[in-house]
């Protein structure tokens, strides 16, 4: 299971549907869409600024998060969906730190 922080904007069609119904649960219907992947919810916040949506969900792959984001953004309610996948940045700096000096500048 993988960690992903995803942030979404919504569209016109997105935020009307919030007037027209402010009182809907999102966070149980996330969780559940969450679940039918074979994944879960770890939370969703709304935010006010670049984004409208912050939501952290443990999902199998990237490739089911990435089918996540293109079955909302078909839906019209999704303007922008940016997806993060969570990384163990000790591993990456090590790996790295492996490979300095490897790489040579085009000319060099």
């Amino acid at each position: 299971m993988k960690k992903f922080v995803l942030l979404a904007k919504y569209t016109k069609q997105g935020t009307d549907g919030w007037l027209d119904n402010p009182d809907e649960d999102r966070r149980a219907m996330v969780n559940g869409l969450a679940s039918k992947l074979g994944g879960e919810l770890i939370d969703i916040v709304y935010t006010r600024g670049d984004y409208d949506v912050i939501a952290i969900l443990n999902a199998p792959d990237a490739e089911t998060i990435l089918s996540l984001k293109l079955a909302m953004i078909k839906t019209g309610a999704i303007a922008e969906l940016n997806i993060h996948e969570e990384i163990d940045l000790s591993a990456v700096a090590r790996k790295g730190g492996s490979m300095i000096g490897l790489y040579k500048a085009p000319g060099k």
